[in-house]
């Protein structure tokens, strides 16, 4: 099989394989969103015609006031004819060279198998909440002084980019939005509607929401203060007469019971979302925001089938709150002996470093597993996108 990396002239057929495989059909909305999407991606594909491919998307990520450079790997498509002869392992390498030449830190993707994607090391690191309330059920909202205004999505960018980017929620891993992306999704998701809020004349917050009798769903809200929150859920109840139930989704896991009269009325569901691999190891836990200002140098063995880079043995530090990495020969004793994609699970916040490891799938120093699980942050990553 030809790997290769593609060009603007290959636009065309990775966009025919993609609404083959997927079947989706040809609308002006997709077409105008798939080549924006591909504007700002690398393309990858075998054979010739192209046979396989996907998209290699460039974003950056802040993670808890780190930022990092990301690739979001999506719309992995195959024609059934080359289905099962491993020409996604093939993309997958070329994709990953192409993130170290530039140096990419880690990479983000909507898996169909998380078992599939296992093999090339990522590993499930967000999920996404959905809370359902039947409309008749819905609580009463206390009037607020601020006030609602729903707005065409294109106009409220400006607004909205602004108060995405003042959220704590949207800095635990999740994408830095440009000025593009809010625009692709403006247009690859011409359902949503947005609706503003105000208080003393400037906006404080907004809601994208869409309307699918019998189910009104919430997609995204963020506020900066209390007030404003409470006018946009306000603005929701409103809808009570017009629709059976309300839907709302979120990357964020708390549960929301206290906030209903009864609380057998809200159904939650936490279901997994996307999955993470760190492409460059060194990098992210030089840069990692650790939790402890101190750490006596341990020796990590770290396994990864895909990226040579990373597989072998490190020495981690921290002075200062910064992390201190440096490779060490294969003859050094190891401390802690671990996966590529357990690191994800310790350092993203799905599962302590010593929870790993009373799970047997981390090994080593019973001290230094203890010392290093302290520096990791233990809350959950959350992401608000999807690629």
């Amino acid at each position: 099989m030809t790997t290769r990396q593609l060009t603007a002239q290959d636009e065309a057929e990775l966009y025919a394989l993609a609404r083959y495989a997927f079947n989706l059909p040809s609308t002006p909305n997709r077409d105008q969103a798939f080549q924006s999407l591909y504007d700002h991606s690398a393309a990858f594909g075998t054979g010739e015609p192209l046979d396989s491919g996907f998209l290699s998307t460039k974003f950056d990520v802040n993670f808890h006031g780190t930022t990092y450079a990301m690739r979001g790997i999506g719309y992995v498509a195959s024609y059934p004819e080359a289905s099962g002869k491993g020409s996604i392992g093939q993309l997958m390498t070329a994709a990953f060279d192409e993130m170290q030449q530039h140096k990419v830190t880690v990479s983000y993707l909507a898996p169909f198998s998380s078992t599939f994607y296992r093999r090339f090391g990522y590993e499930d690191a967000f999920t996404m909440t959905t809370h359902t309330i039947a409309a008749r059920d819905f609580p009463r909202i206390a009037k607020s002084p601020a006030t609602v205004v729903r707005t065409p999505f294109a106009d409220a960018i400006p607004a909205m980019s602004a108060i995405y980017a003042n959220q704590s929620a949207t800095k635990k891993g999740g994408v830095i939005r440009e000025d593009w992306w809010w625009d692709n999704i403006r247009v690859h998701r011409p359902q949503y509607e947005v609706a503003l809020a105000y208080l003393n004349d400037a906006v404080s917050g907004y809601i994208i929401y869409s309307r699918n009798y019998p189910t009104l769903t919430v997609h995204e809200s963020f506020a900066n203060d209390v007030a404003s929150l409470r006018a946009l859920w306000r603005f929701i109840g409103a809808h009570q007469t017009a629709f059976e139930d309300f839907s709302i989704q979120t990357a964020d896991p708390e549960l929301q019971y206290d906030f209903v009269p009864e609380a057998r009325h809200l159904k939650t569901t936490i279901a997994p979302y996307m999955m993470a691999r760190i492409v460059d190891v060194a990098d992210f836990l030089n840069r990692y925001p650790y939790q402890i200002d101190a750490l006596a140098p341990v020796i990590l063995e770290i396994t990864d089938d895909n990226i040579v880079a990373n597989n072998g043995k490190w020495q981690l530090a921290i002075a200062d709150g910064q992390g201190q990495m440096a490779r060490v020969s294969d003859e050094t004793p190891s401390d802690i002996q671990l996966r590529q994609e357990q690191l994800v699970q310790a350092s993203f916040g799905v599962r302590s470093l010593q929870q790993l490891a009373a799970l047997e799938r981390v090994s080593g120093e019973a001290s230094a597993i203890a010392q290093l699980s302290a520096a990791f942050k233990h809350e959950r990553s959350q992401l608000y996108d999807y690629f």
